[in-house]
């Protein structure tokens, strides 16, 4: 989802807010954290059009700012676990895409275990 589109895998729409039914996806990826002007909306809509059980992989950049279209920088991956407060972190692994530098995995827990895990 962009403003721009770019059909058929990236459809028009603002990613603060998704115009997807509660529990609609299995999958979301998104490398594009950096330049949401709302995190906590940004990472609330994930978790909200997400399955328990879904999956949600985010390429990151911690050792420098991402774009000239970055809003907000990340300096490590803890506030970015923070703001899932219904999903538990997979894994934390290097990548090398696009001047993104960290892959983090979270999976959307049941409602019966929600918890929150605070990560590295």
């Amino acid at each position: 989802m962009d403003l721009v589109p770019y059909p058929p895998l990236v459809v028009k729409g603002d990613f603060h807010h998704q115009p997807f039914d509660d529990g609609t996806f299995d999958f979301e990826f998104s490398n594009v954290f950096d330049h949401a002007l709302f995190p906590d909306k940004f990472v609330g809509e994930i978790e909200r059009t997400l399955k328990p059980g879904g999956i949600c992989v985010l390429h990151v950049a911690l050792s420098r700012r991402a774009d000239k279209y970055s809003a907000n920088d990340l300096f490590s991956v803890k506030p970015l676990v923070n703001l899932f407060t219904n999903s538990k972190v997979v894994h934390v692994r290097k990548v090398d895409g696009f001047g993104l530098d960290t892959e983090v995995v979270f999976r959307k827990t049941a409602k019966k275990d929600q918890e929150v895990i605070r990560g590295p």
